[in-house]
């Protein structure tokens, strides 16, 4: 009897170990496709002037862009390619135009909760 038991319980561990959930699908993107943004009198109603500092957040290789205001609200950059632009100008005081956008877009708008921009200019003031 004692046997059976045994038997019986070492057959059951091997269901226990593997798992019997379905299999996520890898998505081929995890992120929007770029778009260019053309400037038109639509977009200028969400045009808006920020004065604060390019800061970059996250740890190596989840890193990305984020604009600070004097105020203390923080802005996720949207595309990523003006990332590549704006890491130069960190420690410098910047007066940006940005559009601000609808909804959330990148990696960044995860954790700013300031709201997502996309820079059309800049102009460094210190």
């Amino acid at each position: 009897m004692k046997i059976a038991v045994i038997i019986l319980l070492l057959s059951l561990v091997p269901l226990s170990v593997f798992p019997w959930g379905r299999r996520e699908k890898k998505s081929v993107s995890q992120q929007a496709p770029v778009e260019i943004v053309e400037v038109t009198s639509d977009s200028l109603e969400n045009t808006i002037k920020i004065t604060g500092k390019v800061e970059m957040f996250g740890n190596v290789p989840h890193t990305f862009i984020g604009i600070v205001s004097e105020d203390g609200r923080q802005y996720a950059v949207y595309p990523p390619e003006q990332e590549e632009q704006l890491k130069s100008l960190q420690g410098h005081l910047i007066e940006f135009t940005v559009e601000l956008l609808d909804e959330g877009r990148g990696y960044g708008s995860l954790f700013l909760r300031g709201g997502t921009v996309t820079p059309l200019s800049w102009e460094i003031l210190r």
